[in-house]
């Protein structure tokens, strides 16, 4: 949590120099200093609020010597007077910079956090207010579901979390001009700057009104895409150093060929110039690619933020010792979470964070045991992942490792360390799945509702958008509805440092929101039309597709027939109507002759309708969905083979969790396309299976489809042929 503003004569000895005094465990360089009762008291309350041990330096006996020697003695320590002298804290730092350099630097000294200090204040806080303690208590384990204790590794968390506050690095020191983090291509330092133009105001304006300049760009490694540019701006030159230096070389080390492929480098230049982006072409070949690529910019994003906090903490201190303004210093939001990854199971948290980690290249790593225990593959697993060998590679990829959907971690940065399961207000990176979310957030009908958390997020990462599309996209519609929203409660923050357009309310348009998908669904492009509004613009990267009837080997005709619809509000019912009266009894007049025939369904209510349609016509079939047992889809497979029934009715999210293979399938009826293409060529294959008897023209497959499917049958015929089957003067075409 963002640390409240000190007053300039509260007396507080700077980081550095008691990070360099506890390490040693003694004050005795003060004894030098003259014994006076105002230098005593500001020595006292330092110590006493920064949580620090014992004091040895030569104080007078009294109260203040009795609780400096408790070591957390800070609610009985008398705050300094208003009428003390100012120059006390001066003396004191001038009478450390003699005697501090002396001291050796310790490489492997645990440091806390630029922030723990803000522990003390918010304790103080809290002592008239009973919510907030409540508060705390809520969101202290919401990092994950499990509230086991454990043990902390190579550390003790208990006694970390006591430390000071870590020191500022010697070079983001006020003196130094940083330029590392601001090259004169930096993009986020012009992004997120506190900036009121005429320039600003209009891509405000434009963004808002959706006013966007289109142009189609063709980049030979990530192909085609739409660029849509704000307020005249168009394509930005690449930066030329984007990386912070302390990342370049865990970075040679991650990648594989140690520098950026082509592809990242296009990729990442786009993330790096803070656009909002969408890229549907993700695949077993590029994921890690495109992992390692999103994982180092939210690094560097979270490491260039902390420095800039880090300089202008050093300005203060400079201006603190001098007595001067250092005027206002705006560098971050309400509360501390920066980056929110969104990903669908624990495995793809498992991989990403040990990423993240190799990056970070920290000394200490703190709860890695328990990480590796609750994330990580066990024995079980690696038996079922074996058990999955006879089925698609893409399958074993997903359902490989730990597949539970319900988690949230925090990772929190420090000077030397990281640390994992962090409570959120105190983490700089969230990565959970949506129902993890959801269920720390709440339900909107409950009365526990807590998404302050999110309000300062500025940068949403969700990858394998189609993964997510299987599981409950509404929790995903449900997380950009809630994110940078003004928060309800303070949570100890300083808002002379928050920046102006997060008091305005003008977060969501700082915002860079990226999304990666396998394909591109109406459900995402829904997203990045009215959740993506970045004021640098969006980038649409969608790649032509070849078509998945070139994936087909068995020898069948493949009948596509465009049911005609009035409007996009009425298509699924129209759809339903055209099955019912036309499909349905054609099926039934040649059941004798059609029974070995599945009935696909790619949404679940379309499913859940025919079903209960079926039923109330007495029709003998068995319905496979994603809830069906596993002994409920055999006998149903067996059933199905021996002809005892009329049909089986198949969704697509029972193939992406299951992928049965059903032997026996004669006649193949797709009600709808599915959203993943290769499971059209994959259950057309499956005819092959135990069909040595059947010739070629007792096979069939209809496909129905209407000109609001454009998405799904662009990645099924091919981008060439989709605008013929959509505005074409015939209704039915033959694929054979």
């Amino acid at each position: 949590m963002p640390p409240a503003k000190k007053s300039s004569k509260s007396g507080k000895l700077s980081r550095k120099q008691l990070q360099q005094l506890k390490e040693y465990g003694e004050l005795d360089p003060l004894n030098s200093i003259n014994d006076d009762r105002d230098l005593d008291d500001l020595v006292s309350k330092a110590l006493g609020r920064s949580g620090y041990g014992s004091f040895t330096g030569k104080l007078r006996a009294g109260k203040h010597s009795r609780d400096a020697g408790k070591g957390h003695a800070r609610s009985s320590l008398a705050k300094p007077q208003r009428n003390s002298r100012p120059d006390a804290y001066s003396r004191l730092l001038k009478s450390l910079e003699t005697t501090t350099s002396s001291i050796p630097a310790n490489s492997k000294s645990v440091v806390s956090d630029e922030d723990e200090d803000m522990e003390e204040n918010e304790d103080e806080a809290t002592l008239g207010s009973a919510s907030d303690d409540s508060e705390n208590d809520e969101m202290q384990n919401a990092s994950d579901v499990d509230q086991k204790e454990y043990e902390v590794d190579e550390v003790d968390e208990d006694e970390l979390e006591s430390e000071a506050e870590e020191p500022i690095p010697e070079d983001l020191d006020a003196t130094s001009d940083a330029k590392e983090v601001f090259e004169a291509h930096d993009y986020m330092e012009g992004h997120y700057a506190d900036v009121d133009s005429e320039q600003m105001h209009k891509k405000l304006s434009a963004v808002t009104n959706k006013e966007y300049e289109q142009t189609i760009v063709e980049d030979p490694a990530l192909g085609s895409m739409v660029v849509c540019n704000v307020a005249g701006e168009g394509a930005k030159p690449a930066n030329p150093r984007p990386l912070k230096q302390k990342l370049v070389k865990p970075f040679h080390k991650l990648s594989k060929t140690g520098d950026f492929t082509d592809f990242q480098r296009g990729l990442f230049g786009w993330f790096d110039q803070y656009r909002d982006v969408v890229y549907a072409g993700r695949s077993l070949e590029n994921e890690d690619e495109i992992t390692t690529a999103y994982a180092l910019h939210a690094m560097n994003h979270v490491m260039k933020a902390k420095d800039q906090e880090h300089k202008n903490n050093s300005k203060l201190a400079k201006a603190h010792a001098s007595g001067s303004d250092a005027g206002e210093l705006r560098d971050r939001g309400f509360t501390r979470p920066r980056v929110l990854i969104v990903v669908p199971f624990r495995n793809c948290a498992y991989r990403l964070i040990e990423k993240l980690l190799k990056l970070v290249s920290a000394e200490q790593e703190m709860n890695s045991s328990r990480f590796a225990k609750e994330y990580g593959p066990d024995e079980e697993e690696e038996r079922k992942h074996n058990s999955n060998k006879r089925k698609p590679e893409d399958f074993q990829r997903t359902f490989a490792g730990n597949i539970d959907d319900s988690f949230r971690i925090g990772v929190q940065l420090h000077y030397k360390s990281v640390k994992l399961y962090a409570d959120f207000y105190r983490a700089d990176i969230i990565i959970a799945s949506p129902i993890g979310l959801r269920m720390t957030t709440g339900a909107e009908s409950g009365d526990r509702k807590d998404f302050d958390f999110l309000s300062s997020v500025e940068m949403v990462i969700v990858d394998q958008c189609d993964v997510l599309l299987m599981q409950n996209w509404d929790h995903v519609s449900h997380l950009f509805n809630h994110m940078n929203l003004t928060p309800k409660k303070d949570h100890g923050c300083d808002f002379s440092r928050v920046r102006s357009w997060f008091l305005d309310g003008m977060a969501q348009y700082r915002r860079q929101t990226i999304l990666i998908s396998e394909h591109m669904t109406p459900e995402i492009q829904a997203v990045f039309n009215n959740n993506c509004r970045s004021i640098e613009g969006k980038v649409r990267i969608k790649p032509a597709y070849t078509g998945a009837v070139d994936n087909v080997v068995t020898q069948v005709s493949q009948i596509f027939k465009r049911v005609s619809v009035r409007r996009l509000a009425s298509a699924n019912d129209d759809r339903f109507s055209n099955f019912v009266e036309q499909t349905l009894p054609d099926l039934e007049k040649s059941m004798m002759n059609k029974k070995h025939t599945v009935i696909f369904a790619s949404s679940y209510f379309d499913f859940v309708r025919i079903r209960n349609h079926c039923k109330d016509k007495g029709y003998i079939f068995a319905a496979i969905s994603e809830y069906s047992t596993k002994s409920e889809a055999m006998r149903a497979r067996m059933k199905f083979f021996d002809g005892e029934l009329q049909f089986i009715l198949y969704s697509e999210r029972a193939h992406f969790y299951h992928r049965y293979p059903i032997k026996g399938i004669h006649h193949l009826i797709f009600y709808s396309l599915p959203d993943h293409s290769h499971y059209y060529s994959e259950l057309v294959n499956l005819m092959l299976t135990s069909n040595d008897t059947v010739s070629a023209d007792q096979l069939s497959c209809t496909v129905f489809y209407s000109k609001f499917d454009q998405l799904k049958l662009e990645r099924v015929v091919g981008s060439r042929l989709v605008p013929q089957l959509l505005s074409g003067e015939r209704s039915q075409f033959t694929f054979a």
